[in-house]
């Protein structure tokens, strides 16, 4: 009896501590498992406040703001696991503006464009310093899938 007074409260906190674990491992990024492209070279995004904060964007609440698209011949680049899914693009001289790819339906439509938190647009346009970006055209603001 007494054994099971103990375990009782064990077990109940152990799965308390497992559910509560199991998304935030789940939804985090690891040094590597996203990068920014532009059309022909990828640079691995490994700082890990940057993926903190792009996870917590993805997958966290509440849900982002919405903006406008930005205007054709802006400059973009796109954000792709590791896996070469492409995520969606950072598009903008600050690479404040999102389009998903089809990165969680939950939280973005594919129609429309987000605000980028501004410390993963910093963290973004520091990477982007080597890479040559794309331009947004009617095809890129109109529906369409990335990648």
């Amino acid at each position: 009896m007494r054994l099971r007074r103990l375990l009782t409260p064990s077990l109940v906190l152990g799965a308390l501590l497992l559910t509560a674990a199991a998304p935030a491992g789940a939804k985090g990024f690891r040094p590597g498992d996203v990068r920014l492209c532009d059309a022909t070279r990828c640079v691995a995004i490994v700082q890990q406040p940057v993926l903190s904060a792009l996870a917590r964007f993805y997958y966290g609440g509440p849900a982002p703001a919405e903006v406008r698209a930005p205007r054709i011949g802006a400059p973009y680049l796109q954000l792709e696991f590791s896996n070469g899914y492409v995520t969606g693009i950072a598009a903008s001289a600050r690479l404040d503006r999102f389009r998903s790819g089809g990165v969680n339906m939950g939280q973005f439509s594919m129609e429309r464009w987000y605000r980028v938190p501004a410390n993963v647009a910093l963290g973004l346009r520091r990477l982007a310093a080597g890479l040559e970006p794309m331009r947004v055209t009617s095809t890129t603001i109109g529906p369409t899938r990335y990648g």
